[in-house]
């Protein structure tokens, strides 16, 4: 059984109270593409087309250590038309990882198609590991200013790019100059009427920092965290109120509980993988933390011994703003265990304001078999039961990592993830894009 606790300002894991926040100092601003502009007066033009596309390709003369796609993020903007942050590794092919390189494309109504690629900042690295998501986007809706975090390996720091041109320029910054010797990694942003909210890792230390306007950062992180998965998600809810979603080692440290956080409230264990080794290559966990009003809603990769036909992918919703929850929902499998269609890590969710709930997640299977193909895409109208299968028409199967996911319209998806493989003759490598029609 998953264990829940309900959640209260002061735990014996860790409380709300701690250090007093302490100012971070700003590393300046890089503007490296002339003055922004606040208001860029942006047209809408025509929404992207329906169904499958690739938004960015992989060139077709690519050595094989080049991946275009890796670490995938996106948003939508006003028009819920869609922006995306990815990593270019290895442009080149040369195996030297030094060029890999953030990059930024967006849909472009006016010239129907998505932009063409621009480099953020080369961050160096090396060949990204699965079970690290080193970029995060975000948007201000009051502002519209956009928010990159992402990790430079060359420097071991966190930085962020920000435009307030509609993505036609960009600022950076770096986050965390202090010295460190430990790896940054998987960034998690969100942006709220001027408040920038970003947590992060430092080795398996979890880190919160804001920002306000111009103001200096300031380090307001739960104090003494370590987490037992590079999975962390954060989330700012329709009052302006952050959250956090992350992993900690449980009694048995081959195994890990899920836990919740907001500075103001303190946080706890919401649920458990109940002493099942975790450490085995596959069964990694993984969080992805959104909100419909103030209420949160979890989607979660998280294997137990116990589940009923080996379910690996979960949803759980708080009863109110994450003090109280109810018991987690298994998402079924859409193929028996013969052929195990098994999820991985770094699922999506979106909820919508009339309580559907779509739960995107890549798989692998067992065997040759398919069944609806991929990425599985479960939905449900009530939160309660989900159908599984994959997006309708789609060419892949199997894959779909890094997913991004949300409602471009009540009751209609659109699907972004890093698709790798080439010798699928439908569908090349690179973005991909699902939008429901």
């Amino acid at each position: 059984m998953f264990r829940i606790s309900a959640i209260v300002a002061l735990t014996t894991l860790f409380v709300a109270c701690g250090p007093p926040n302490k100012p971070k100092p700003d590393a300046g601003e890089e503007v490296d593409a002339g003055m922004m502009e606040v208001d860029a007066g942006r047209v809408r033009g025509d929404d992207p087309p329906t169904g499958w596309q690739v938004i960015a390709e992989l060139p077709g003369t690519a050595a094989p250590s080049s991946r275009l796609g890796v670490s995938a993020a996106s948003v939508p903007d006003q028009f819920q038309q869609p922006m995306v942050a990815a990593l270019y590794e290895d442009p080149n092919g040369d195996l030297n990882y030094d060029d890999n390189r953030v990059v930024f494309t967006r849909w472009d109504g006016t010239a129907k198609a998505f932009s063409e690629l621009k480099t953020i900042e080369v961050v160096g690295g090396t060949l990204a590991t699965p079970n690290s998501r080193e970029i995060s986007i975000a948007r201000d809706a009051s502002t519209g200013r956009i928010v990159i975090a992402y990790v430079k390996p060359q420097t071991n720091t966190i930085r962020v790019a920000i435009s307030d041109d509609e993505g036609a320029n960009f600022s950076l910054s770096t986050v965390d100059d202090e010295v460190h010797a430990a790896a940054d990694s998987n960034p998690s942003v969100a942006v709220h009427d001027g408040v920038i909210q970003l947590a992060f890792l430092q080795g398996s230390s979890l880190f919160y920092r804001k920002k306000t306007g111009s103001a200096a950062w300031v380090d307001a992180s739960p104090p003494g965290i370590t987490v037992a998965s590079k999975a962390i998600s954060l989330a700012v809810d329709s009052a302006g109120d952050v959250a956090l979603a992350f992993f900690l080692f449980a009694a048995d440290p081959a195994s890990a509980e899920l836990a919740f956080w907001r500075p103001t409230t303190g946080g706890g264990v919401v649920a458990s993988a109940d002493g099942f080794d975790l450490t085995v290559a596959g069964r990694e966990p993984s969080v992805s933390l959104t909100f419909e009003g103030t209420t949160p809603h979890l989607a979660f990769h998280l294997p137990k011994s116990d589940a009923a036909d080996t379910t690996q992918l979960w949803y759980l919703k708080s009863s109110d703003s994450g003090t109280a929850w109810g018991t987690p929902v298994a998402i079924p499998r859409n193929s028996s265990g013969a052929i195990f269609h098994s999820t991985q890590w770094y699922q999506a969710i979106a909820v919508e304001a009339d309580g559907k709930v779509s739960i995107a997640a890549p798989w692998s299977a067992l065997g040759t078999q398919s069944n609806c193909n991929g990425p599985k895409l479960a939905r449900s109208s009530d939160g309660v039961t989900f159908q599984t299968c994959s997006p309708v028409g789609s060419p892949i199967q199997r894959g779909g990592d890094y997913l991004s996911l949300w409602s471009h319209k009540p009751g209609k998806l659109t699907l972004i993830f890093f698709y790798d493989s080439r010798t699928n003759p439908s569908i090349k490598p690179g973005l991909v894009m699902w939008r429901e029609l």
